[in-house]
This record gives structure tokens, sequence and C-alpha cells, in this order.
């Protein structure tokens, strides 16, 4: 009997001492809550891109399948973040939210503090959303992000239809990991969005679905109803080849899953 008294005590000490641990950790801002938390002021327009409203040549006949078809789209007016979401922009998040810290890549294990202005990694779906909320943003659509890289005029490559090796960060040229963002500013798309080819894939707010572009309105397509297993994610990597930072192609991830070249920006528009 005594015996299970002093189990019992130790078992209640040590729900005592991990609870402690517990609240230290969120005091530190590295807790796990957090998804309830209330989005900060209004968004900062000032770092974002405004695309206005209209039409914009969506996919190609071309490409792999479900890149088809070529097809005109008309998208209301939206905002978009010139960079991609920084490792600053990220702690400062994850301090105010309790929302765990992202792990560091295997390449650099101080990344996350080292590197504030490098694009965040390691985020899922979930955190690259909740980001976006807090920051009084949300994830762009699939539709929203293809606009925002090729404008109007069909082009290839954020830039143009010619490939120049100093205007993506990808493939390991012109940086072997990820570039503070912004580094490459010729690269920008028709309104000057920064890093939409290559650096770090980024998180779209649909789900994925082959045959989507087949399928999708033509105004104002919201993505899929989904689920499916996967969500959209666009731009390409440091580690991916070319025919990644192309404006039409179409890729995808587990939203539960994190990688190293994945990051996220954000959008906004009025009444969304």
């Amino acid at each position: 009997m005594r015996g299970r008294e002093t189990r019992g005590m130790r078992l209640g000490l040590r729900w005592i001492l991990a609870a402690a641990a517990m609240a230290a950790l969120l005091d530190a801002g590295c807790g796990g809550g957090g998804p309830g938390a209330k989005p900060r002021n209004s968004p900062d327009l000032s770092t974002m891109v405004r695309v206005p409203a209209g039409e914009f040549l969506r996919g190609r006949d071309d490409g792999d399948p479900d890149e088809r078809p070529a097809r005109r789209v008309w998208l209301d007016e939206f905002y978009v973040d010139r960079t991609e979401v920084t490792n600053r922009d990220f702690r400062a998040f994850c301090d105010a939210t309790r929302y765990l810290y992202p792990s560091n890549p295997s390449f650099d294990p101080g990344y996350l503090v080292d590197k504030p202005d490098h694009p965040v990694v390691n985020i899922t779906w979930e955190q690259a959303r909740a980001y976006c909320a807090w920051a009084g943003k949300r994830l762009p659509t699939e539709a929203e992000w293809e606009k925002a890289a090729r404008g109007t005029d069909g082009r290839l490559y954020p830039w143009g239809n010619s490939w120049g090796d100093s205007l993506a960060n990808i493939h390991g040229q012109p940086f072997d990991r990820t570039a503070p963002v912004g580094s490459l500013r010729q690269g920008g798309s028709p309104y000057g969005v920064l890093d939409l080819a290559g650096n770090v894939w980024e998180w779209c707010a649909d789900w994925y679905l082959l045959e989507y572009y087949a399928q999708a309105p033509n105004r104002n397509p919201p993505g899929p109803a989904g689920p499916t297993p996967w969500r959209v994610v666009r731009g390409g990597g440091f580690t991916s080849p070319r025919s990644d930072a192309e404006t039409m192609n179409r890729s995808k991830n587990d939203p539960s899953l994190v990688i190293h070249h994945l990051g996220c920006r954000c959008a906004w528009s009025k009444g969304r």
C-alpha cells in the first residue's frame, strides 16, 4: 500500500513537472497552441503588390495533362506579398500565437534564427494558412498565384520567355541553398512580385486535382471542393530543375508534410 502511494506521488510530481515545462515553452513562444489565435491588425499592403482585375491566360495546351487546356480566366483584383514569408516573419507569428517553431533544415541547424531574411521552410499547409490568417491575409488561390507570376501576356517565366541563369535561384544556381528573399530583383513578374520562380516552393490554398484546369470555372476559380490527398504547391525551389520555374507548372504535396524547400507567401482581397 505504501509502495502504491509512493508511485502515485511520483506520477503526480511528474505531471506537475511536465506541465511546468510545457508552460515554460509556451511563455518562450514555442508552444503548440495557437490555432484559435486572433489575427493582428489589418494587413500591411505596403509589403504587397496589387494585381488588377481582368483576364489572363491560364495553363497551356502543350504541357503536362494537369496543365491543359490553355484558357482565358478572369480574376477580381487581389494583392499578393512581394516576397516569400521570411524566418523573421514566421518567428513573430510563433511568438504571438504559441505555435511551434518550424524545425531547421538539415543543411543549416541555425537556419531559423541565423537567417532572418531567408524564406521560412519546413512548414505544413496548416501552418502556412495560420500564418496568413494571423497577418490578416490568406493563402493565394492557384489561379491568383499563376496570374501574379505570368501576367496577362502568357509568358513562360515571370520575367519573360527566355531563360536567364541569374534570374531565379533554382537547381543550385546562383545560390547553393535558399537566398534572402528579393535577392534577384531582375527576375520579378510583370507586377513586380519576386521569387515566384525558385528559392522555395510555395503553398497555395487549393486542393490539387489533375483535371481541375479543364473543369474549373472561367471566373475566379476557387479550386476543387476537395478533400484530395494533396494541396497545390507552385514555383519550384532551389533544388528544382528549370522546368519547375515555368509559370504554368503545377505540383502538389501532402499538406501534413514539411520539406526543406517549401514555404509560402500570402494574398489579400476585399471581402475574403
